[in-house]
């Protein structure tokens, strides 16, 4: 399944018959970031490894519920989804859940893809959205759940997601929009304080900020609209979008989490 991101050739034994090219599998999971951003990508593998080296369950507290799993995979049984690919799978809490015949997950951290594969039997590899090493066409859904904001280069991972999307296939992804301190702070205030005060998940939460406080290198600001246009220069059509307006049963963090589904446009 796997080919070379530089060139698309054929690999064997993680070695690119095209270009040359030689992948290393640690553990079991090939890495893919190496070629001409090699130093920046390794930058962007070590911060990770090094959140995930020190935390586990990393982004429980970002609306990662159960109940939000439950809801999210629903959504994608909803669509056609024999394959499926999860962008940024972290741990593999979510992608463990998701439904799908062949499943892959790419993240930046070996750690935490270390995690995953023993939560699921699904394919996993360290990768970037912006160089998916899939060939064209291989997906019918691929999802993000809070990465399409740590994109380095948003364009080019969205013009890759297209690309590794059969035509009509869908790309379900979650963003985080803008919030001022204020909404911030009142976020957290109705996540752990009030209506329902929840001490072992805010102590957990304070524990994260005080000792080696989770900080991602790239954070991009959307608006849905913004989001929107993205997706559509990319070669999508947003068929709907979900917010706590739209679908108010939908167990969303805050009315800044939204939900893009979105299909492949043909050609």
């Amino acid at each position: 399944m796997y080919v070379c991101p530089r060139c698309q050739g054929t690999l064997l034994a993680f070695a690119c018959s095209k270009c040359g090219a030689q992948y290393p599998s640690i553990n079991g999971i090939p890495s893919f970031l190496q070629g001409p951003s090699a130093d920046e990508r390794q930058f962007v593998r070590d911060v990770y490894d090094d959140i995930y080296s020190h935390h586990e369950n990393v982004w429980a507290d970002q609306g990662r519920s159960e109940e939000f799993i439950g809801f999210f995979s629903d959504l994608v049984a909803s669509l056609p989804h024999g394959s499926l690919l999860e962008v940024g799978c972290g741990e593999g809490t979510l992608l463990a859940a998701l439904p799908g015949e062949h499943k892959f997950g790419i993240d930046p951290s070996i750690h935490a893809l270390e995690r995953a594969a023993k939560r699921s039997a699904a394919s996993c590899a360290v990768a970037l959205a912006e160089d998916l090493p899939f060939p064209a066409n291989a997906f019918d859904m691929v999802v993000s759940v809070g990465v399409m904001e740590h994109f380095a280069n948003p364009a080019a991972a969205t013009a890759e997601i297209c690309r590794v999307l059969r035509d009509g296939g869908h790309y379900v992804a979650l963003i985080h929009t803008d919030l001022s301190r204020t909404q911030r702070i009142a976020l957290k205030i109705r996540e752990f304080l009030f209506p329902k005060f929840r001490p072992l998940a805010f102590g957990s939460w304070i524990k994260k900020k005080l000792w080696r406080p989770i900080r991602q290198p790239l954070r991009k600001s959307y608006t849905i609209e913004s989001a929107q246009d993205c997706l559509q220069c990319g070669g999508f059509l947003v068929t709907r979008l979900i917010t706590r307006q739209t679908d108010p049963a939908a167990p969303l963090a805050g009315s800044h989490v939204v939900i893009f589904v979105a299909q492949k446009t043909s050609g």
